[in-house]
This record gives structure tokens, sequence and C-alpha cells, in this order.
């Protein structure tokens, strides 16, 4: 993989992690390269965990151009509620449906 792709899924998981400082989740990192989740997050009210998949969203060029490419869990990361949270360009950030 190559450094600019790391730097920019690196950018993104700064960019979550501030998006869900802001609505209250206090936020834990992962300590492993590879591993499936990437933020563990916490509702400061609620106690609500959030087991996270940050993913920088990417938008078609071609086929059905300026539509989400979708991204999937994979079966383990589904057995453990790991949620997928993309982070557009603009640091907009939503959960996948």
């Amino acid at each position: 993989m190559s450094y600019a792709k790391i730097a920019k899924g690196v950018q993104s998981e700064f960019i979550a992690a501030a998006w869900l400082s802001k609505k209250n989740y206090t936020v834990y990192w992962r300590t492993q390269d590879n591993d499936v989740i990437d933020l563990v997050a916490v509702h400061r009210v609620t106690g609500k965990v959030k087991k996270i998949d940050v993913k920088t969203a990417s938008i078609r060029k071609t086929w059905k151009p300026g539509t989400l490419i979708s991204r999937k869990e994979s079966d383990y990361q589904k057995q453990l509620g790991v949620k997928i949270l993309y982070v557009f360009k603009n640091g907009e950030c939503k959960w996948k449906k």
C-alpha cells in the first residue's frame, strides 16, 4: 500500500474522531495495524458503544458517475457489530446504511 493511501486513511480517521467527539463520544484508537476496528466510540451520556471501521469515501467517475462506492463489512466485522463510517473530502461523515 502506498504512503499516500495510508496517509489519506489516517487523515480520515482523525476527521472521524473529531466528528464523533463533537457528537459527545469519547474515542479510543486501535493499537494494531490491520485491525478490523479502527475506532471505538463511547457516548459520554448513554454509554452506547460503537465499533467503527473508517472508510475514505470514494465517488464513481464512470459507471453511475457521482455515486458512492459502497464498502462491505467482512463476516468477522459483522459478527463483532462493526459499523462503517464514511469520511468525505469536505470533512462530512456518514454512517453506512
